[in-house]
């Protein structure tokens, strides 16, 4: 009789050690984010052309819109464009632009996240590496 109690404690605690790794297993479900960001050529003369392309998406539940952003001296990042935008995913953008200073331009790509397609202040969900463009 005891060691017919035992299998059962046996079988008891292994049931419940594999419920609870089932729950763990669908607990640590999360939005997965992906960004890809290229920039170039490194090296460019002036009024030559930068080329810049990027795909950027998430799966929340939210309006995301990829966006590829410069800054050129020590002023802030501004857009120079972003895809429509969708939920559930994000878009991708590809620009060729010409470069107007000497020194350096950086260029980088963001996913950004809105509540709506016409939400003032979405937040930045994700942002690429930085390209550094020598202009001459």
């Amino acid at each position: 009789m005891i060691h017919r109690n035992r299998r059962t404690l046996r079988l008891a605690v292994v049931a419940a050690s594999g419920l609870c790794a089932l729950g763990l297993a669908a607990g640590t479900a999360s939005a997965k984010s992906n960004i890809y960001f290229s920039a170039g050529p490194h090296n460019v003369r002036l009024g030559s052309l930068i080329h810049a392309t990027g795909h950027g998406e998430d799966d929340n539940a939210t309006f995301n819109k990829f966006c590829v952003q410069e800054r050129s001296g020590g002023s802030g990042w501004k857009t120079l464009r972003c895809s429509r935008g969708s939920y559930n995913g994000g878009g991708s953008v590809t620009i060729s632009t010409r470069a107007e200073r000497r020194g350096v331009v950086s260029l980088r790509g963001v996913l950004l996240e809105g509540s709506s397609p016409k939400d003032a202040h979405p937040k930045v969900r994700l942002t690429s590496r930085v390209f550094a463009l020598a202009v001459r």
